[in-house]
């Protein structure tokens, strides 16, 4: 689970650090009986938050902060060079490196990853568990937990991993070193892989570009199913029905086709360059006639943007919820009814459908939700951006703290497009 995330010095971020900690005190009477969950538990009484909703004008840095995690998911994961993913901010030199702390917990342990790098070269990495440290990395001179020591991969055996794979042979860190061990060198130590398999997971999913592939939505959930698809297809049916579209049923069909059949709109296409071959996957969606017959549909071609972005969507969510994952949305609402949603974020709140502390994190421009106390104090947070500062944030109950009477049974919606909390816009036209 998501306790905290440092972001230095990107894109119109200067300096800002997520807090996604219960904020609000004591807990409410009889937490523990309720549906509805004020907080996850997470170990040595922390408390963090199901859900963080980030709202502000356009422009205001949103989107940077969720790409901020899927930039740090991207060095981890060891996609492309560190040229292509420093993006500083170009309004206020006050820094010259990037840097990326991200603080989660796995079981009864808090983890810290820490990195520190530019357009060429990783300056600091290190990972720590419950304070100690597990490995740090400064400027290509390294130290090592005993507990990842061994007489296979003594220290001089991990420098030299280090200088050999993770460098560019003149004495600078250019590869993440949670990227190597994760990849290769998994068996070496459990907490290593802990961190891998968290940090190399993130991932913002943008709801404005064309909505997940219901393939890709099924292997995703088949993941967590024990990779049986037919059950991930059936899941998403299930769900999507109780939110009231109207689908009876989907159906995937495969077929392998020709090197030169041209690519059909709405295909999903699966190519094995070894083998030879080619397959295309078409999404049928099933429908009733006015007779009762079952009808079959193009789901590309007639379903509407709203469904086939929800069927899409529904495959990530049910797998965070499966995993206890964290799952990073950029506009939710894009398509969506607010009462849809709605139901999307409850899933995450109630404890019968996330009994293992799955995390949503999502901006948006619908303040709907603001109105019926969907979200708590701790679970929203308004972004303005100043020349001085870049983008910041302030939850509503660092707002509260500051002295404002704000309550979790106030109309937030009301108070926020008034104005009271900034991170609205004031258009002069």
């Amino acid at each position: 689970m998501l306790s905290s995330f440092l972001i230095r010095n990107f894109r119109s971020i200067l300096e800002l650090r997520l807090d996604f900690t219960f904020g609000e005190g004591k807990a409410p009477n009889r937490y523990k009986e309720q549906e509805v969950m004020p907080f996850l538990d997470g170990p040595g009484k922390q408390r963090l938050v199901p859900c963080m909703a980030f709202f502000g004008a356009n422009a205001s840095g949103k989107t940077n902060i969720l790409k901020a995690f899927n930039t740090l998911g991207a060095l981890v994961r060891g996609e492309a060079n560190l040229l292509e993913h420093f993006d500083p901010n170009m309004l206020n030199r006050k820094f010259q490196d990037t840097t990326f702390e991200l603080t989660f917990v796995n079981g009864q342990s808090s983890f810290i990853y820490r990195l520190v790098f530019d357009s060429s070269t990783i300056k600091e990495e290190a990972l720590s568990k419950d304070g100690e440290d597990v490995f740090r990395i400064h400027q290509m001179n390294p130290e090592f937990s005993p507990a990842i020591l061994s007489d296979t991969y003594s220290f001089e055996k991990l420098a030299e991993v280090i200088r050999v794979e993770c460098s560019d042979g003149e004495g600078r860190q250019t590869r993440p070193v949670l990227n190597r061990i994760g990849v290769a060198y998994s068996g070496l130590s459990a907490d290593l892989k802990v961190a891998f398999g968290y940090i190399s997971r993130l991932n913002s999913f943008d709801s404005n570009q064309p909505g997940i592939h219901p393939v890709i939505a099924v292997n995703i959930l088949a993941s967590s199913l024990g990779g049986d698809g037919n059950a991930a297809l059936q899941e998403i049916v299930d769900v999507v029905r109780r939110l009231d579209i109207d689908i009876h049923g989907l159906e995937i069909l495969k077929k392998e086709v020709g090197q030169n059949e041209p690519f059909r709109s709405g295909t999903f296409m699966q190519i094995n360059a070894q083998a030879g071959t080619r397959h295309a996957f078409h999404t049928i969606s099933k429908h009733k006639d006015v007779d009762g017959n079952v009808i079959s549909f193009e789901f590309a071609k007639h379903e509407s943007a709203g469904t086939q972005r929800l069927v899409g969507l529904m495959g990530l969510v049910l797998h965070s919820l499966n995993v206890g994952g964290l799952l990073i949305i950029d506009e939710l609402e894009c398509s969506l009814h607010p009462l849809l949603m709605r139901e999307i974020v409850m899933l995450f709140k109630k404890r019968s459908r996330n009994p293992k502390g799955a995390q949503l994190v999502f901006s948006t421009h619908n303040t709907d939700i603001l109105d019926d106390s969907v979200l708590r104090l701790s679970e929203v947070s308004l972004v303005r951006k100043t020349m001085a500062n870049g983008t910041i944030t302030r939850r509503l109950v660092d707002i509260r703290d500051e002295g404002e009477d704000i309550r979790n049974v106030t109309n937030f919606r009301k108070q926020y497009l008034d104005g009271l909390y900034s991170g609205i816009p004031h258009p002069a036209l």
